[in-house]
């Protein structure tokens, strides 16, 4: 990179100027999409309510795990396997209907249910989540629940659920999308969607990108976890956190609607809030040194401050400001 990365203290101020000079850098024409991809680690699977749970791994040490988006799955962090593997170990699962993974019953409580299923088969211990969109619906309602081994928590461009009651008919937007994926075929439905993710600045490789993931998607497993949304309520679960919270917004996302990352900023007055210039709805494909410098300032703080001193509760939103 032309400047020299000097230690953030991971405040907002910090990472916010990590995003700010990553993006500044720009990126020179690189490896195709299908080069990049190709660079992904072999799935592995675990056995999950009699079918399996897939995921990618890569690195040693302590366990950083990724959790995707409605149009991902685990080549979504093709760049995070890379970037932080050199001192983490970096997992990216597939969630329930996505890559190899058995799809299950539209409840987010049997998604997270997946995510504990995972950090035990991982056997990882003080695990960090990074948790996109859905995926951050899931780390969520995962993290609050009491015999949770997740200590550090990234709550990414995500939501608290959109809390409609369980008889509630599939959205026309859904039946909608579940049509285009048959009449269109993958690569052209990925393609549509991916144009609709990201900022308007964005390369074209990163499009690329976010297309050929979006056209993996499965049609059983989207309409699965886009109910799951449907009926998610996560906003009890921010007030039984006891991991430390980072909150990252795309400072162009047009995917989440506004008035929800209000609400997520009112619910999490605990966390460190960081917007991410430039990027939309994908920020780990449109600038994913910025994402991934991110993601090590603040693990890398939070670990400094777990050697100082033991676990704690929560603390005051002061203390976090």
């Amino acid at each position: 990179m032309p400047y020299s990365r000097v230690e953030f203290d991971a405040s907002k101020k910090g990472l916010e100027m990590i995003a700010a000079l990553e993006l500044a850098a720009g990126t020179a024409a690189g490896p195709t999409a299908t080069e990049t991809l190709a660079t992904l680690p072999a799935r592995k699977r675990l056995a999950f309510r009699g079918g399996s749970l897939s995921y990618r791994e890569a690195g040693a040490g302590p366990a950083i795990v990724f959790l995707h988006g409605l149009l991902g799955c685990s080549d979504s962090w093709v760049f995070q396997l890379r970037d932080l593997s050199d001192a983490y170990r970096v997992v990216a699962w597939d969630a329930p209907g996505y890559g190899e993974s058995t799809v299950v019953e539209p409840d987010v409580a049997v998604f997270a249910d997946a995510l504990d299923a995972l950090l035990e088969h991982l056997q990882a211990e003080n695990v960090s989540v990074v948790g996109h969109s859905m995926g951050g619906v899931v780390a969520a309602v995962a993290a609050a629940r009491p015999a949770t081994r997740i200590r550090q928590l990234v709550l990414s461009c995500t939501h608290p659920g959109y809390g409609e009651p369980p008889d509630s008919p599939p959205t026309a937007k859904l039946l909608q999308r579940i049509e285009d994926m048959e009449k269109l075929g993958p690569e052209a439905y990925g393609r549509q969607r991916a144009r609709g993710m990201v900022a308007p600045c964005a390369s074209p490789g990163a499009i690329d990108l976010a297309a050929r993931v979006a056209a993996q998607t499965r049609p059983d497993g989207l309409f699965s976890a886009t109910r799951a949304l449907q009926f998610a309520d996560a906003r009890p679960c921010y007030a039984e956190l006891r991991a430390r919270t980072l909150v990252l917004f795309g400072a162009q996302d047009p995917v989440v609607r506004p008035r929800f990352s209000v609400e997520l900023r009112r619910l999490t007055p605990f966390a460190r809030h960081v917007d991410l210039p430039g990027v939309g709805h994908a920020p780990y494909l449109e600038n994913p040194d910025a994402y991934s410098a991110t993601i090590r300032a603040v693990i890398a703080s939070w670990q400094r401050e777990a050697a100082i001193m033991p676990r704690i509760a929560k603390p005051p939103a002061a203390a976090t400001a």
